[in-house]
């Protein structure tokens, strides 16, 4: 109970400089006319996000005019910009955005366990090959995914006349699979890669050869033995699979013309609004990053010595 507590404790002050660094890194601008500027920055950001209620966000609008007869009748454009409440005008973008997130990591990581379990059950030609056009694919940006997709969908369309799924998001209809299954792909590939380093490593241990000694199956050495060892490690790089997928979100905003928080964030918005909008969508995140590190540690305290081989 005393290690729970100290876990809690030890998690909740890395939350708190977590939101903190968010906060100095939104302020940062402020550095250039000095330090001062910088800490009444931080402290207004600080502030602000504490009432989340009055935080704000700019609602840029264009209007036309037209000159008055007998002048040239050339189009006049007036650029607006007001100040509205951000909830709960944010909330669907919030929700958006975050589902977006979650269920590409489900996704990648279901994806990337089930092939990496089929693919150690294959031949060793075949898992050399799988493994090396995983290399390429992991080697090409997320962008080609994305265009490769959206080509993809045209040139069906062009041919058949069938229309599959839109390429692009529009204000009437905002795209939610295609951009769920694009953005799963490269944290899938990502994650399939480690499970298969691992796997093959795991290969090479006594008890596996004892497994198959007894004339266990390689599927049932594989899903009962291999991936249960296996993934407990893989678990390590959830951080590095989350920041993965939440920078291949901005990208995949502005490519699918998909209004969500990323959009919103890298927008000419107040610093409060960002701030707290990002600490919003890294809550639940870091909260997911902390379990998965307490069952990982509670594992291995269960296993030492061996015996969850």
């Amino acid at each position: 109970m005393k290690s729970i507590y100290i876990g809690a404790k030890k998690g909740f002050f890395e939350y708190v400089l977590t939101c903190f660094g968010i906060i100095f890194l939104l302020a940062s601008p402020s550095l250039v006319t000095g330090v001062n500027s910088f800490a009444g920055s931080v402290y207004t950001i600080a502030e602000e996000i504490s009432r989340p209620g009055e935080l704000s966000y700019y609602s840029h609008s264009e209007t036309r005019s037209f000159p008055k007869m007998p002048e040239a009748r050339s189009v006049v454009f007036h650029q607006q910009m007001t100040e509205k409440p951000l909830f709960p005008y944010m909330l669907d973008l919030y929700s958006y955005s975050f589902l977006l997130l979650a269920g590409s990591l489900l996704i990648a990581v279901a994806t990337a366990s089930s092939a990496s379990v089929l693919v150690s059950c294959c031949s060793s030609s075949i898992r050399r090959y799988v493994v090396k056009l995983a290399q390429v694919m992991e080697a090409l940006p997320d962008v080609f995914f994305i265009f490769s997709i959206q080509l993809a969908l045209v040139w069906i369309y062009k041919q058949t006349g069938w229309e599959i799924a839109a390429a692009y998001s529009t204000p009437q209809h905002r795209l939610f699979f295609l951009p769920l299954f694009t953005l799963s792909i490269v944290p899938a590939i990502y994650l399939f890669r480690l499970q298969t380093l691992l796997i093959d490593e795991e290969k090479e241990k006594e008890y596996v050869l004892f497994a198959k000694s007894k004339g266990l199956s390689n599927g049932y050495i594989s899903l009962h033995h291999l991936f249960r060892n296996t993934v407990m490690e893989a678990i390590a790089h959830v951080p590095a699979l989350i920041l993965l997928v939440f920078t291949n979100l901005i990208v995949l905003e502005l490519l699918f013309h998909s209004e969500g928080v990323m959009s919103f964030i890298i927008g000419d918005q107040p610093a409060s609004s960002r701030a707290f909008l990002i600490i919003m969508l890294m809550t639940p995140f870091f909260a997911g990053i902390k379990g998965t590190i307490h069952y990982r540690a509670k594992f291995y305290g269960k296993t030492i010595g061996g015996t969850g081989k």
